[in-house]
């Protein structure tokens, strides 16, 4: 990857430590032939400090949906107002109900009465080169959707999206044994806003995408304290982990070993500067197809955002395939999720007549476009509502 297109990606102030990015400077394409690489080269550029002393990471400071899909998006400036922490609109919710579900953090920091998962929340966040394409082409309302639908939606490379998954600071411990007391030294810790609550929050998983190659590129990174972090499917890193394949436990919600980082990577974090916390995440895996050479299913999923916040078993998760799915009919408004896997099927897209006419236009895998879309009232299932902003 050049340093033109890492300070395109992260901005000016990682342009400096892209040089180190890709010591073998003469793979053309490493998204496709070093997915694992990449990954954390991204992940180590994103959690950066914003700024001396901010307390944020680079990718805490790009815009969020809150920002993005209103009537007049804005880029947030470097004060912006904290996070706001919202439940997770890909999952048993969908996406007409904005301000309730199973897996809300209400304002007293407690759960739905069923008590199954802990209270973890979501933010989904978009380099200026998201940001910028989505406003300049006005896909932030369902009506410049709908005037999309006779061409093509193509994000341009170097466009990154990723998302974050936090928990109260307070709930570690029933979760997976931190005690407040030891989480600064295990976490990513920020402030957010939660209901009408100002609290510290932990960074348990963070999903990064990016337009390196057609289909995009695929890396999910969990906590190495995340009870299901390897479950049903392992854990896969050929360039981060000493060991490249964690198995699976027997029983989900186990908990796993410390993920035992390779000296390549170790050196790597120690150039860039980062704080000893991001070496407590580890890649899950990555995905760049939806199967491989001799036609298997490729399978990815994080053991928060999928299993816990949106209820997908592991072994029903690919985030390509789930991706692919993203698309917005003549009107603007979002296709139904379907949670598949393996390859898109044209019957997804088209319709039953004959002839077959476009049902659905993708969005180019970036769902929060069809399903955060401003619609004519106003109303968008991925802000929240005006008494909780």
């Amino acid at each position: 990857m050049a340093m033109r297109t890492c300070a395109t990606m992260f901005g000016v102030m990682a342009a400096a430590f892209c040089a180190a990015c890709y010591p073998g400077a003469g793979d053309p394409n490493p998204a496709m032939s070093e997915p694992d690489r990449v990954a954390w080269m991204q992940f180590i550029a994103a959690a950066r400090p914003a700024a001396p002393g901010s307390g944020k990471a680079l990718f805490e400071t790009w815009a969020s949906d809150l920002d993005t899909f209103t009537e007049h998006p804005r880029w947030p400036d470097a004060g912006h107002a904290a996070k706001k922490i919202l439940i997770n609109k890909l999952g048993k919710t969908g996406p007409e109900t904005a301000d309730r579900g199973r897996w809300a953090i209400a304002p007293a920091l407690t759960c739905a009465p069923d008590k199954i998962a802990p209270c973890i929340g979501k933010e989904t966040l978009r380099n200026r080169t998201a940001f910028d394409f989505i406003v300049e082409n006005k896909l932030y309302t369902q009506r410049g959707l709908a005037a999309a639908f006779g061409g093509a939606i193509n994000f341009p490379t170097g466009t990154i999206e990723v998302k974050a998954e936090w928990i109260p600071v307070s709930q570690l411990q029933s979760w997976n044994g931190v005690t407040s007391g030891q989480a600064a030294s295990l976490y990513h810790i920020s402030r957010a806003h939660i209901g009408d609550k100002f609290v510290p929050v932990a960074l348990v998983s963070l999903h990064i995408t990016s337009k390196e190659l057609p289909n995009w590129t695929w890396a999910t990174f969990e906590h190495w304290k995340n009870p299901g972090r390897c479950d049903a499917t392992g854990c896969h890193d050929m360039f981060g982990a000493r060991e490249a394949d964690e198995t699976s436990n027997p029983q989900p919600d186990r908990g796993y070993a410390y993920c035992e980082h390779s000296a390549a990577f170790k050196q790597l974090v120690s150039k860039a500067g980062l704080a000893d916390v991001w070496l407590n995440y580890c890649l899950k895996g990555t995905q760049t197809n939806f199967v491989t050479s001799t036609g298997q299913t490729t399978l990815l999923g994080n053991s928060v955002s999928e299993t816990i916040n949106a209820g997908v078993a592991p072994p029903r998760s690919s985030c390509i395939t789930c991706h692919a799915e993203a698309a917005a009919d003549r009107n603007g408004k979002s296709a139904l999720i379907r949670f598949e896997t393996g390859a898109p099927q044209p019957s997804w897209f088209i319709g039953s007549g004959t002839p077959a006419t476009p049902q659905y236009k993708q969005a180019d895998f970036v769902w929060a476009v069809p399903l955060c879309a401003l619609a004519d009232d106003g109303v968008t299932p991925c802000t929240l509502k005006p008494s909780a902003q």
